[in-house]
């Protein structure tokens, strides 16, 4: 008895609950104020991995499979008559990843499962709605879009 219990609890030990129950990829949809406005997201390295005009919900990779190989990202917002506008996408840890494996006494998928999936990381907000500055008319307001 013993050892069938040992067998069915082994692979919760093994795995990470973030791993189980969150994914490598994550929705973020993207308003502005005013809309169609035109964005662009950037990775850390200095690729554009998704672009359009705003609303559009667009699919993210939270890492990119190194050891606690978080990918970071930056949109930034364009329109006519209005100041751009330039955030990061932060992340936080999942609910899962640190309560989840707590419950479950699963040090493995804190330390060994999950930092390589990037289930551990979800973004803080996964509805941007930033409201863009509109820019006065002058012959000096070079920095308006």
């Amino acid at each position: 008895m013993k050892k069938l219990l040992t067998v069915l609890l082994l692979p919760f030990f093994l795995t990470g609950c973030a791993t189980i129950f969150g994914s490598g990829e994550e929705t973020v949809y993207i308003n502005s104020t005013p809309d169609n406005a035109f964005f662009a997201i950037v990775d850390n390295n200095g690729q554009v991995v998704a672009s359009g005009v705003t609303p559009q919900a667009v699919v993210l990779k939270k890492a990119d499979g190194s050891y606690f190989g978080k990918r970071s990202y930056t949109l930034t917002l364009k329109q006519p008559g209005y100041y751009a506008e330039r955030m990061p996408l932060t992340y936080r840890f999942s609910y899962w990843y640190t309560f989840g494996n707590l419950i479950l006494l699963g040090v493995p998928g804190w330390f060994i499962v999950d930092p390589f999936n990037g289930g551990m990381y979800t973004f803080k907000e996964d509805r941007i709605q930033p409201i863009l500055r509109h820019c006065p008319r002058g012959p000096f307001n070079y920095m308006c879009s």
